[in-house]
């Protein structure tokens, strides 16, 4: 699975997706209590599978649910690895791979170009859903998150509040980031991928056709 999400970077990177530091990925299978995610800093396009970071997911309780809290703690993972800190995204991902029902989850972050673009031209991402049948069909398309400063707990929340994560569930497949790019969950890293190349190529029409 490591291997594969370092695959999706290079393929992302030579579609000018991310540039070489951008873009982040997790996943975390739902028996297991960790889940890995990207480090910050390094050239996704030379990624490897040991400079991941492997964060444990601890659980606590304080009263009665829903007071549940999760809080984490850094493993070490490789001797790579142990010199690397967790993506600056940590927050989002965290969000969303804290809970989960499907036995695996991916989380793919990535600044699509016109998808961005869309966004930036004041295109409601949600509205393409009613105009392009073969991207309604296989994908789900949260509200816009409003522009907010990146790698905050503020994004984190916000990009919990647009997908509706409630109970393990995600009602949405991707979510974009206005002025910023996407999110795409999935159970697989080529699915999630699949959802961003999916919008993105609509996009592309969408602005062409302006």
């Amino acid at each position: 699975m490591l291997e594969t999400i370092c695959e999706i970077f290079k393929e992302a990177y030579k579609r000018g997706w991310v540039t070489a530091r951008d873009g982040n990925a997790s996943v975390r299978y739902a028996e297991q209590d960790y889940f890995y995610i990207t480090p910050s800093g390094v050239r996704k396009q030379f990624m490897q599978p040991e400079m991941f970071k492997k964060i444990g997911i601890c659980e606590g309780y304080y009263g009665q649910p829903p007071s549940r809290t999760f809080t984490h703690t850094v493993l070490d993972y490789t001797d790579v690895s142990a010199n690397l800190r967790p993506s600056g995204e940590f927050p989002m991902h965290f969000g969303l791979q804290k809970q989960i029902v499907k036995p695996v989850r991916v989380v793919l972050h990535m600044h699509p170009t016109y998808t961005v673009a869309a966004m930036y031209k004041g295109i409601n991402l949600q509205n393409l859903l009613n105009e392009f049948p073969e991207l309604s069909r296989y994908t789900s398309i949260a509200p816009t998150v409003p522009e907010i400063e990146p790698i905050t707990q503020e994004l984190a929340d916000a990009t919990l509040e647009s997908l509706e994560v409630h109970e393990g569930y995600v009602k949405y497949d991707i979510v974009g980031y206005d002025r910023h790019g996407v999110v795409a969950v999935d159970t697989s890293p080529w699915r999630a991928f699949e959802h961003i190349e999916r919008l993105e190529h609509i996009c592309k029409i969408v602005l062409a056709a302006k």
